[in-house]
C-alpha cells in the first residue's frame, strides 16, 4: 500500500496534529477565555470614575477585586508556558 503524500496548495508537507493535541490546546484556550466575566468586573471597578465616598465599601471592593486578579495572575502565569511548549511542540512536528 503506498503512503500518500498530502501538500498544500503551495506544495508545503503538512504536519501530523492528533485531535487530542488540538484538543488540549482548546482547554487551555477556554481556561483563559473563562476569565472574561471577572476581568471585565475588575475593569468596570477600576475605571468606575464616580465611586462613592463610603471608604470602608471602596476598601472591601479594592480586596475582592485584588484577589481576583491574583488568581486571574497565578494562572495567567501558569497557562501561558504551557501553550507556548504545546505550539512549539505542534511546529516540531512530524510532517506528512
Amino acid at each position: 500500500m503506498e503512503i500518500k503524500k498530502l501538500e498544500t496548495k503551495n506544495n508545503q508537507p503538512i504536519k501530523m496534529i492528533s485531535h487530542q493535541e488540538i484538543y488540549s490546546l482548546h482547554d487551555m484556550l477556554e481556561q483563559l477565555n473563562s476569565w472574561q466575566a471577572a476581568l471585565k468586573l475588575l475593569n468596570d471597578f477600576f475605571s468606575d470614575k464616580k465611586r462613592p465616598v463610603n471608604k470602608k465599601k471602596i476598601a472591601s471592593d479594592y480586596y475582592a477585586c485584588s484577589k481576583i486578579f491574583s488568581a486571574f495572575q497565578s494562572d495567567f502565569f501558569q497557562t501561558i508556558p504551557k501553550m507556548e511548549n504545546q505550539i512549539e511542540s505542534l511546529r516540531r512536528k512530524e510532517k506528512l
